[in-house]
């Protein structure tokens, strides 16, 4: 063997050993991954990562009144419209309220449903009497509230909303979820 060959020869021994003590250290003697402590909270948190979510969303065609005075008494006018409605929730605003490891159930709590309206088309708005004396911005103002009012009051869109919620949050965490036996219970 030459004298040149043999610090190339070394130092490649010296990395085919620090390759193999590399591959030890990863894997464990009997050559199983070491295992690595998940959090399930934090795996579900990042799962229904998303901003907005819709679960309900329904078609109204309403009447609004529109007030002269600031008591309520003298109705201006009425106006006829159309609008879109949808429910839903910010996902970030669900709440991981526990984590029991010996039950694996994870306790979650909903946000109020926030309402979000969407007038279908300004210019098919009318108003009785037709002559009335009313801005348009005025008249949007005046239907937001009204449809808002009557789907907060609407006992079907709510729960609709709800039950959609849950069954979509719970469909994001059952690959999550069902591998490690765990199930939601909701708060």
């Amino acid at each position: 063997m030459s004298i040149t060959k043999w610090p190339s020869r070394l130092v490649l021994g010296i990395g085919v050993v620090l390759i193999v003590f590399a591959c030890l250290h990863r894997f464990d003697v009997f050559g199983k991954m070491r295992s690595v402590k998940t959090d399930v909270s934090s795996m579900l948190t990042e799962a229904i990562n998303i901003a907005e979510l819709s679960t309900a969303e329904f078609q109204y065609r309403g009447i609004a009144e529109a007030y002269a005075n600031e008591e309520k008494t003298k109705v201006k006018c009425r106006i006829c419209y159309s609008a879109i409605v949808k429910a839903g929730i910010d996902m970030k605003d669900v709440k991981i309220l526990g984590d029991d490891k010996n039950n694996k159930t994870l306790t979650l709590s909903l946000p109020p449903i926030n309402l979000k309206v969407t007038i279908i088309d300004e210019e098919s708005m009318a108003t009785l009497p037709s002559d009335a004396d009313i801005r348009i911005n005025e008249m949007l103002i005046c239907c937001e509230k009204d449809v808002e009012r009557e789907a907060r009051q609407s006992s079907e869109l709510m729960d609709t909303a709800q039950r959609n919620l849950k069954a979509t949050i719970e469909g994001l965490a059952f690959p999550i979820l069902k591998p490690k036996g765990y199930s939601i219970i909701w708060a």
